[in-house]
């Protein structure tokens, strides 16, 4: 189900983006069925040109507008009552919706060949119905025979919204980044890791509104869920470790994005789970529970949690 929603998610990238540009235009039913049926195809042709680790360009913005110049012009000869301008929006533009959109999902060689630097702003879940639905309607507003001025209510309408959801998201995203140091004790070495919510963690559609953070530092790992929509933030796992490691960054991720760990020491290591923390930077204080559920008091002093020894 996520796989075919993530599926219509290019599938509309394309048509919607000709229910804006030609929301304007009388157009025959005929003539609508030909364009959507073609920025359809279109808006899936970026993933029909190979695996991105293969071919990095097929998700390239320069390489992949350049390649449309001489497509759209191919299809002006064909669909001459449109400007190129019109076409090159239609058509280039749904093949770069779809990079855009893998951009907000997961990672795509952006401006491959200038960097081979795969690069992402993770707001959505790709399949999130809060994305397809607006460009749903705004495409059964272009198809379907509605008036002239309310089917420019309606693109219009979705357009703006699909814009002010992304622009919540990239809030929250911002906002996390941000506050996350103010509510945890961080080394300046920690890595901070903000996301929707990943394969295994979509199972209801509230899930799609919510922003997962990772949070890896030399001694600490910090894993949870906040709602965009506001709520309490969830914490899954909230670890200290005894000895201070190395918060390793390489790009080796998936997508060929920065892959964030901590470097694990030599033989076993005791972790605990945190209680309660209070203070900050030097004033930072950890209580902590082993195993067994005793408990372990921390302070933190020059950039390294010490286990304070209480009789």
């Amino acid at each position: 189900m996520i796989l075919a929603m993530h599926i219509a998610t290019h599938l509309l990238t394309g048509s919607f983006i000709v229910s804006i540009v030609l929301m304007r235009k009388e157009i025959s039913f005929k003539e609508k069925v030909v364009l959507l049926g073609l920025t359809s195809f279109l808006g899936i042709v970026p993933d029909l040109l190979g695996n991105r680790y293969v071919s990095p360009w097929s998700h390239s913005i320069i390489v992949m507008g350049l390649v449309m110049v001489p497509i759209v012009f191919l299809f002006r000869l064909l669909l001459k009552k449109y400007s190129y301008t019109q076409l090159y929006l239609c058509l280039a533009g749904s093949v770069l919706g779809h990079i855009l959109v893998d951009y907000l999902g997961h990672g795509v060689h952006l401006v491959y060949p200038l960097s081979r630097e795969a690069y992402t702003l993770p707001l959505i879940y790709l399949g999130d119905p809060t994305v397809w639905m607006p460009m749903l309607v705004g495409v059964m507003s272009f198809v379907l025979p509605v008036s002239l001025g309310r089917r420019r209510v309606l693109s219009s309408g979705c357009a703006v919204f699909l814009v002010l959801y992304l622009s919540l998201k990239l809030a929250m995203l911002m906002q996390l980044e941000q506050g996350l140091p103010r509510k945890f004790t961080l080394t300046p070495q920690a890595a901070i890791q903000v996301s929707p919510l990943g394969d295994n963690q979509v199972h209801k559609l509230s899930d799609f509104w919510k922003m997962g953070f990772d949070v890896i530092d030399s001694q600490r790992r910090v894993l949870g869920v906040l709602p965009v929509l506001g709520g309490e933030v969830r914490l899954d796992l909230n670890m200290i470790f005894a000895v201070k490691s190395d918060v390793v960054r390489s790009k080796t991720g998936k997508d060929g994005l920065e892959q964030v760990y901590r470097k694990l020491p030599a033989g076993d290591e005791a972790s605990f789970e945190v209680m309660e923390e209070s203070g900050e930077g030097p004033a930072g204080e950890i209580v902590a529970r082993d195993r067994e559920g005793n408990p372990r008091c921390f302070i933190y002093k020059d950039g390294t949690w010490v286990e304070e020894q209480r009789e």
